[in-house]
């Protein structure tokens, strides 16, 4: 569909985006510093770049400057680990398409490169005569499941927001207070989605993750993370999860990450 340059030094960031990416279809070229970025843009002129804004030799603003000497045009969408606000509008002021925090998780960039490169709009349809008031319809049944999502999280007040989100998208909710009812429940019921809290009592996200990753490969799992966890985040993201998110948890994001997953599950 589209070609997209990735430059990121962080390999787990670039080896998950490459995934959702070319899933999705695009082919996908990345560079892991500044300078190698600039002359693999040059390279193969991509039609859209993902740009983290930290880079070794040269950084991402230097990119940013480099890539706009060679076209005004190609979209670049800035990604961070922190967003201060006078920085994010410094760079949408110089033209950047968006900018994303990494702590909002990485599905989201999907949704946002699809929302640039937009879609070619339908032909308009002839104008139609005002049809007749059809008669009352019976009642529709309920509205299938867009799919199983297990929260497992040792926090009431944090499952119950999930499940009153969740369950407002149309997805079927079901909850564990802690790891080891969070096995028996993932083997029992099967979801589609594991949102797994990395600590919890009895087992950790960590451990629950080891034990399911081999049973459940059409499971997708994603870590919930406290603020000080983003590094078993990463352990757990090369082990086979499939994002993380960090509390406060923003459901908005979330739920975008979710709906771009089961996406790429069917």
């Amino acid at each position: 569909m589209a070609k997209i340059l990735i430059i990121d030094d962080d390999g787990i960031v670039r080896d998950a985006l490459t995934v959702f990416l070319s899933r999705a279809g695009h082919e996908v070229f990345t560079a892991a510093d500044g300078a190698n970025g600039v002359q693999v843009f040059k390279s193969v002129l991509p039609d859209l770049v993902v740009l983290d804004r930290d880079l070794p030799i040269l950084s991402g603003s230097g990119v940013f400057d480099k890539i706009r000497e060679v076209s005004r045009t190609v979209p670049i969408l800035i990604l961070s680990g922190y967003s201060d606000p006078e920085e994010v509008g410094a760079y949408l002021r110089s033209g950047a398409a968006a900018f994303l925090s990494k702590g909002d998780g990485l599905s989201q960039v999907l949704s946002e490169v699809e929302r640039l490169l937009g879609a070619p709009a339908a032909a308009e349809a002839p104008a139609a005569r005002p049809a007749p008031a059809p008669a009352p319809a019976p009642a529709a049944p309920p509205a299938p499941s867009a799919g199983l999502i297990l929260v497992a999280d040792d926090d009431p007040e944090t499952r119950a927001i999930l499940r009153r989100f969740l369950s407002s998208l149309s997805y079927e909710v079901i909850e564990a207070g802690d790891g080891a009812g969070a096995l028996a429940l993932a083997r029992s019921r099967r979801p589609d989605i594991l949102l797994l809290d990395i600590s919890m009592p009895k087992k950790d996200g960590l451990e629950v993750l080891k034990e399911l990753l081999p049973e459940m490969p059409r499971t997708g799992f994603m870590m919930i993370t406290g603020n000080d966890n983003e590094e078993l985040a990463r352990q757990c993201l090369e082990m086979g999860a499939f994002d993380y998110i960090a509390k406060p948890i923003n459901i908005e994001a979330l739920g975008g990450i979710i709906k771009a997953r089961l996406l790429l599950q069917e």
